[in-house]
């Protein structure tokens, strides 16, 4: 049987059951154990399936790391787009897209510990390129109608000052409200 590519959704819900149990399992070793530790044969067995299974899905540990990448940065786009719908480009939504990404960083902390880590012993290119134009493509009116440009860089200083909050947040488990603050402050041009 031929791997499955890890952004291939499988055909069967059983299937598409399998693989998200499989990163749920991902996400507690994760947690547990962090990128040293997260093997297949740990994710496997806690997910309780057959090693076999793992590479019906993914094609091999990086393949899943990227999976576990992408499932994370997808709820983060989700919880983004959700929360800034209703909102006017402008300060406000840059604020509440910010705090927005920082609550599903708390939410899921194993995961973004994860990628970071991740970060850090490899390259990342085309993914988080890809990365980036979504967020600059969610930022980029609000930067306008505030003359923040170009757009492009500064969509990438943004996410750069969301990105070291997490890390903080991150190191002290919780919510920083000093920190967000900053965050607030800065696009408030306080």
């Amino acid at each position: 049987m031929t791997p499955a590519r890890s952004n291939e959704v499988p055909v069967t819900p059983k299937g598409r059951e399998t693989k998200e149990a499989l990163l749920d399992a991902g996400e507690a070793v994760a947690a547990r154990e962090g990128l040293s530790g997260l093997s297949v044969t740990a994710v496997t067995t806690r997910a309780g399936v057959a090693k076999g299974t793992f590479y019906v899905y993914f094609a091999d540990r990086a393949a899943f790391i990227e999976a576990l990448d992408r499932r994370f940065y997808e709820r983060v786009r989700e919880t983004v787009l959700d929360v800034v719908a209703p909102l006017a480009p402008g300060r406000d939504l840059l604020i509440a897209a910010a705090t927005a990404y920082l609550d599903v960083c708390l939410a899921h902390r194993s995961i973004k510990a994860l990628i970071l880590e991740a970060r850090v012993h490899s390259t990342r290119g085309a993914t988080f390129a890809e990365l980036v134009d979504q967020f600059t493509a969610i930022m980029a009116p609000s930067l306008e109608a505030i003359g923040m440009t170009p757009v492009d860089v500064y969509a990438r200083l943004v996410i750069a000052l969301a990105s070291e909050v997490a890390i903080i947040e991150l190191e002290r488990e919780s919510s920083v409200d000093d920190a967000r603050a900053g965050i607030r402050k800065m696009l408030r041009g306080c």
